[in-house]
């Protein structure tokens, strides 16, 4: 991830895929685990959401995908609209954490070696990496969080 020029739908799923086909799955039994459900059907919601908005598609794009194409992607995979949101807000979540790993490549900094060190990492660089617009976005939308839960 860290040494990777790009972060888009398709490197997204690759991941996804590589975690989903582990030694686990393969054991008689073991394919039918809650995880490995999941993992499948994030799968399938994955595949979907790159036949509407292209393999390629990144942050930005998925920001701009309206009610129209989330109709589509549930009608194409059969998952839901908060399947759908949680799924654009996890990628948007790993393309931060893909331009934080990228920076510190570039600059020859250290990767993080457990998540505590990542948590860390990122909250120090984040700020680096992204565009003040960017930054205010998240405020908004850490703020809108809050408002929900009180």
């Amino acid at each position: 991830m860290a040494h990777s020029e790009s972060w888009n739908l398709s490197s997204f799923h690759q991941q996804i895929k590589d975690s989903s086909g582990g030694w686990k799955a393969k054991l008689p039994g073991m394919s039918s685990t809650d995880a490995v459900k999941q993992m499948k059907a994030m799968q399938e919601l994955l595949e979907a959401t790159m036949s509407v908005a292209g393999d390629n598609a990144g942050a930005p794009e998925l920001k701009k995908i309206g009610k129209k194409e989330k109709l589509k992607i549930s009608i194409h995979c059969g998952a839901d609209l908060k399947d759908i949101n949680a799924l654009i807000q996890q990628f948007q979540s790993m393309d931060i954490m893909h331009r934080v790993l990228r920076y510190r490549v570039e600059n020859g900094l250290d990767l993080p070696n457990d998540e505590d060190e990542a948590k860390t990492l990122m909250q120090n660089d984040i700020k680096k990496v992204l565009s003040s617009q960017e930054l205010k976005e998240m405020q908004r939308a850490r703020m809108k969080l809050m408002k929900k839960r009180y």
